[in-house]
């Protein structure tokens, strides 16, 4: 036990040398790089999700097709509600799942053109960022509809009708069945969520959608039984709570076809590895990582000695991109070497 706390300390203090004046040091606690540390060389273990090496890959598909062909059957019973008892609680609810349905069919349609288009003479970059695009696109779709149900909701409010709104135990057990069906699906993409991003962002729709299912289900009957002005009230209050929620949306899309910086925590791990690929890099010189769309670009600058020949450097580097690319959301990796760290990185220079 003792040797191997000893050895554990030795590759700590290896790990912090050869790193040059990294910008986000403070961050490197001892505990994080003890994680670090732990590890294994497989690429595949590289994200770090909860040290384990992702092997659900079933899952994961499962989880994406569960929920495109679920919100579609929520979508039918949402319409079915919304038509039978014309709440617009309701209606706001359908609306949003109809646009659901409709990404979800059209985004996995980008998707898998996006894999067709990539490496071709038109799209020599890859056309990855097609879904942000079509999320872009999705999302003013959907907010120009709770607009208008926002405007029929205050029309509602000052209007003169303030009857009671129709009640009907089949549309509202239809939506409480579509209720069920997204409690499901999120409660099966949160058990999965760490091993895909694809299938975070699922759990975390899933659950936005609970709330927002509920809380019409809620309105919609207090509205039909008790008070006729609760039913437009909480339709605002969801239409505006979609606005709110995919302006968000589309201000994280934006940043990433304007190319944010991937989070520290994925830099670390991506130091982590390039330390580890090969003894022969001495130093890691700089790291930049930046999303190209949904998937991040990958540039590392490292430092080998001036007497390895050029078939050692080609190699290793040519190893350590390759190494990189496997890494979950990377689409392409570059990897410039040097023999001192004493210049500025040459692409750098230009930015």
């Amino acid at each position: 036990m003792e040797a191997n706390v000893m050895a554990n300390d030795v590759e700590l203090e290896q790990l912090r040398r050869s790193i040059v004046s990294p910008p986000s040091m403070s961050m490197w606690t001892k505990l994080h790089i003890n994680r670090l540390v732990r590890v294994a060389e497989d690429p595949a273990a590289s994200r770090l999700l909860g040290d384990r090496q992702d092997t659900s890959a079933f899952h994961v598909r499962a989880a994406i097709y569960l929920s495109i062909y679920g919100t579609i059957l929520v979508a039918a019973l949402q319409i079915y509600a919304a038509v039978t008892t014309l709440s617009l609680s309701l209606f706001v609810t359908m609306a949003e799942s109809c646009c659901e349905a409709v990404s979800n069919i059209g985004l996995n349609y980008l998707h898998r053109k996006s894999k067709k288009l990539s490496g071709s003479p038109r799209w020599p970059a890859g056309a990855g960022r097609l879904g942000n695009a079509g999320n872009i696109c999705f999302a003013f779709a959907l907010m120009a509809v709770s607009l208008v149900l926002t405007v029929e909701s205050i029309r509602a409010l000052a209007g003169n009708d303030h009857e009671l709104g129709k009640f009907s135990v089949a549309a509202i057990a239809a939506a409480v069945c579509g209720f069920g069906i997204k409690l499901f699906l999120a409660i099966y993409c949160f058990i999965f969520r760490k091993h895909s991003s694809q299938v975070e962002m699922l759990w975390e729709d899933n659950r936005n959608d609970c709330f927002e299912y509920g809380f019409a289900i809620f309105t919609s009957a207090v509205g039909a039984k008790l008070n006729w002005w609760v039913d437009p009230a909480g339709a605002m209050l969801i239409a505006f709570v979609i606005i709110i929620t995919w302006v968000g949306t589309v201000h994280s899309e934006f940043l990433q076809l304007c190319g944010v910086g991937a989070s520290p925590s994925f830099v670390q791990e991506i130091v982590f590895l390039t330390i580890r690929h090969s003894q022969l890099i001495l130093k890691v010189d700089s790291i930049h990582a930046y999303h190209w769309g949904e998937d991040l670009v990958v540039e590392v600058d490292i430092v080998m000695a001036p007497e390895r020949c050029l078939r050692e450097v080609h190699d290793i580097s040519q190893e350590l991109q390759d190494k990189l690319e496997t890494v979950e959301g990377v689409s392409r990796a570059f990897v410039h070497v040097d023999y001192e760290t004493s210049h500025m990185p040459e692409h750098r220079k230009t930015r």
